[in-house]
């Protein structure tokens, strides 16, 4: 490995000595260290390495540029300017990363087409305040797991990548952009919200709490099964617009204590919404509020929708229809019957199960709970 110069500049032996001595006898402490088990600030890895103590660089940090190395914390914590990864296959593993600038870990190829690649399995990447410590990939592949108290992530980049979080827990910005394979599984993310663009990704069993999201106008296929969105003003927001032959899928997912639980803006002719609970949002649950809509081929169907609509924020959707309830259908001021809608179930809502302007949706039967306005000849619930 080639050594950078350490915090505090080198000193001559015999003067480092006598600083030391000196600063035992009138401090009672030992300077700080800049090496752990070898491993010192500003060295660039070439082989597998452990820390054995705390390392702390004031304004320095560690890079990895070659393949397959791995560098093991042991459950010790190095702070400074961060890790920058310039390889492949490179695993950081079992400890704490407070980065002091802001990207806390690194992982890229500069001037290279080549693609970077780092696992950080039970790792907590942090920052010194909330424009710190960021974890950044870009023209790389990058893996995070552990567990949701070994794993931490304040602040994610994913730029035209490949990234796998699992089991892991995310504060904080995270934005996806030109990447269509990310995964996202048995994770928790709070405090924060998800942006993508551009992008499709495979979100499972994760919850997202106080963590709305985004799903850009040119994204698609991304995929949201058996997750938990709660406590957002807007849970998840489809703007929609991706790709032909790129659908959106919302199956099996719970939104709860939200204001608005999914908002879908523009084309949901490419969405598919099934199996889904919405359950306690203050305004509506589900919100379908755009100029026009193609035709959909999936029904929005076999939701269930609990107490939604209790304390609305008085919205309205683009034709001036206040919106409050369940599910809330506008597609524009001269409706086309372009969404079918089937075997959906209501209770307790303040306000309809559905409401859809007439001749806008299809009744593809076994509704259940009241629909509006009344009447409305397009659709029959029971």
């Amino acid at each position: 490995m080639d050594h950078g110069k350490k915090a505090g500049g080198f000193l001559s032996g015999a003067g480092a000595l006598l600083t030391c001595a000196l600063l035992v006898i009138f401090t009672g402490t030992a300077p700080a260290q800049a090496s752990a088990a070898g491993v010192n600030c500003g060295d660039t890895l070439t082989a597998d390495a452990a820390l054995t103590a705390d390392l702390i660089c004031s304004d320095i940090g560690l890079k990895i540029d070659t393949d397959g190395v791995t560098l093991d914390l042991g459950g010790h914590t190095f702070t400074g300017t961060g890790i920058t990864v310039q390889a492949a296959n490179v695993t950081v593993k079992n400890g704490k990363i407070v980065g002091t600038s802001e990207n806390g870990v690194s992982v890229y190829r500069p001037g290279s087409d080549l693609r970077a690649g780092a696992t950080l399995s039970d790792v907590r990447v942090v920052g010194k305040d909330r424009t710190t410590g960021r974890t950044r990939a870009q023209n790389a592949t990058l893996t995070v797991n552990g567990t949701p108290n070994t794993c931490l992530i304040e602040g994610l980049t994913i730029l035209a990548s490949t990234a796998t979080i699992e089991q892991c827990t995310v504060h904080g910005e995270v934005n996806i952009q030109d990447s269509p394979e990310a995964t996202v599984s048995s994770s928790t993310l709070s405090n924060g919200r998800l942006v993508t663009d551009k992008s499709g990704g495979t979100y499972n069993g994760t919850v997202f709490d106080n963590f709305p999201v985004t799903v850009g106008a040119d994204s698609g296929n991304d995929v949201f099964q058996d997750n938990l969105f709660r406590n957002s003003e807007t849970a998840l927001e489809l703007k929609g617009g991706g790709p032909a032959n790129r659908r959106t899928t919302f199956d099996g997912n719970v939104f709860m204590n939200n204001s608005i639980g999914l908002l879908s803006t523009g084309g949901f002719d490419l969405t598919t919404v099934k199996n889904n609970v919405f359950h306690g949002n203050k305004t509506v649950g589900f919100l379908i509020n755009q100029s026009s809509a193609g035709v959909n081929p999936d029904p929005v169907a076999d939701n269930i929708f609990f107490g939604n609509g209790a304390s609305p924020r008085k919205i309205t959707d683009l034709g001036g229809n206040t919106v409050r309830g369940g599910l809330h259908v506008f597609t524009g001021a001269t409706p086309q019957p372009n969404l079918t809608l089937a075997r959906n179930t209501g209770l307790a809502n303040g306000g309809f199960l559905i409401w859809a302007k007439p001749g806008s949706v299809v009744d593809g039967g076994g509704n259940r709970g009241p629909c509006g306005p009344k009447p409305n000849p397009s659709l029959t619930c029971g």
